[in-house]
């Protein structure tokens, strides 16, 4: 009789289970095509903020549902999450200064929304085609965290990369202690010395390799990563890194943590939540002293700033169709093409004809703001879904945003097997794609995924990985599932 009342609750629970995995995706979509309707009923004025709702609650059921994928690409999802911040600022009258609209209720938004579920719906086709987290696994333990060789290997590289930004700070000064404004610093790092981008550069590579640390089976090893990560966390916030930089450092220490416990049983939700909330808190303090040591008002320069997320998303919406695109947009996408077979990356200093997002900047910024942009270098921000759409309208810029999503899923999935199978130069080299292809997304700066340098490191990569990491002892040790 107990057995058998037991495999009721037991069955009744499964029902109530897949009843809610039925429901809440059924509301979800009702909502969903109820505010794309908004515009059409004359509520125009409420689609950014349902929009809003809709992009935060649906992050937050992707990270309970699918935790390994959503961390791996949680930094460019709340990176964007504030394009959608911005709207409800923008259609509710902001004014942009950089391109010197005044918003207005258009519904943008709530066609941006469009396009980030097909991007994520195709990240999670790539993810999954490299990396089932359902179907992993342990016991777990990370290859490189086995080996007395790779552990002294990386810690030491970790190491390296931290005393950089120690000597950078103590011969050039630290950004924070000195009031400078990031961005100055960010237009002067060319002539900043070698240590300083070094430092900057290697920010993704460090905070993957201690996360892995991290999970490593010798305690003295996981606590040395853990006093590691704080001090580079320290580091960057003295040299002038503000919110979304320390946070994308936090949350990418959180990758390779969450995917090997999660394949090893945990119930890993919390563990992200706790990481999340501590990388946003840093954030947002680091946010608060730098804007402070600079003199600046911060709620004007905060509105400022959030306002300009959403800006290039904005402008291109407005002058897009379904197959249209922008005046000048076909012939921007030509000059991209072009680019991508060049080393370098476009700048406004280069004597090639510039692309990508600063192909966007030239049609929409005002012409003060593109004299000191030009001057310096300096482009907008934000323009993963808004460049495509540019070039192609917003059919075509579908496809696009359905083909990188899927390459960036691949890239994602592709960084957890190494920290769990590679070894340490491995993962240099697979934290250096992925970091130009977060870069690229994030700005609609294109040639950093597709370009020459990229395409570079992944023949490289695929070079060691299957001429070295794959000959190394254990490697074809199978994770159950």
């Amino acid at each position: 009789m107990g057995a058998h009342q037991s495999m009721r609750a037991g069955n009744s629970g499964a029902a109530a289970y897949s009843a809610t995995g039925l429901i809440f995706p059924a509301f979800y979509a009702l909502a969903f095509l109820t505010n794309a309707a908004l515009p059409s009923l004359g509520l125009a004025p409420y689609s950014a903020t349902g929009a809003l709702a809709l992009a935060g609650v649906g992050l937050v059921a992707l990270v309970i549902a699918r935790p390994v994928f959503s961390v791996s690409l949680l930094y460019l999802f709340a990176i964007s999450l504030s394009v959608f911040v911005a709207g409800v600022g923008i259609e509710s009258g902001g004014y942009l200064v950089e391109t010197g609209v005044q918003g207005e209720a258009t519904g943008a938004f709530g066609r941006l929304l469009w396009f980030y579920l097909v991007f994520v719906a195709c990240a999670l086709v790539g993810f999954n085609y490299l990396y089932r987290e359902d179907r992993v696994r342990g016991p777990v333990v990370p290859r490189m965290t086995a080996e007395q060789g790779s552990i002294a290997l990386g810690l030491a590289l970790g190491a390296a990369v931290i005393a950089t930004g120690v000597i950078a700070g103590a011969t050039e000064g630290f950004a924070l202690l000195k009031g400078v404004n990031r961005f100055a610093l960010r237009n002067d790092s060319a002539d900043a010395g070698p240590l300083f981008n070094l430092f900057l550069n290697n920010q993704l590579f460090v905070a993957v390799l201690l996360g892995t640390f991290c999970s490593a089976p010798n305690r003295m090893v996981r606590w040395t990563a853990i006093v590691m990560i704080v001090a580079d966390v320290a580091l960057l916030v003295l040299h002038g890194e503000q919110f979304m930089s320390v946070l994308g450092v936090g949350l990418a220490v959180l990758v390779p943590f969450i995917a090997i416990e999660a394949a090893n049983g945990e119930r890993v939700v919390r563990y992200l939540g706790i990481g999340a909330a501590i990388a946003l808190a840093l954030g947002c303090a680091s946010v608060f002293y730098a804007y402070k040591g600079q003199g600046l008002d911060l709620s004007d320069t905060v509105m400022s700033r959030v306002l300009l997320q959403g800006q290039v998303w904005y402008v291109v919406d407005s002058d897009a169709g379904l197959f249209d695109a922008p005046t000048g947009g076909a012939a921007a996408f030509t000059r991209v093409l072009s680019s991508l077979a060049s080393p370098a990356a476009p700048t406004f200093f280069s004597d090639r004809a510039v692309s990508g997002l600063r192909d966007v900047m030239l049609a929409y910024g005002t012409p003060d703001v593109l004299r000191a942009y030009v001057h310096d270098d300096v482009t907008f921000t934000m323009g993963q879904m808004a460049v495509p759409v540019y070039w192609f309208g917003f059919a075509g810029a579908a496809l696009f945003i359905a083909f990188t999503g899927v390459v960036y899923g691949a890239l994602a999935a592709a960084q957890i097997v190494v920290t769990q199978r590679g070894g340490v130069v491995m993962l240099w080299l697979v934290t250096k794609i992925v970091s130009y292809a977060g870069f690229g997304l994030q700005q609609g700066e294109y040639w950093n995924l597709f370009g020459l340098r990229t395409l570079g490191y992944v023949l490289i990569a695929l070079a060691w990985w299957y001429c070295v990491d794959a000959r190394a002892p254990g490697f074809h040790r199978r994770i159950r599932g």
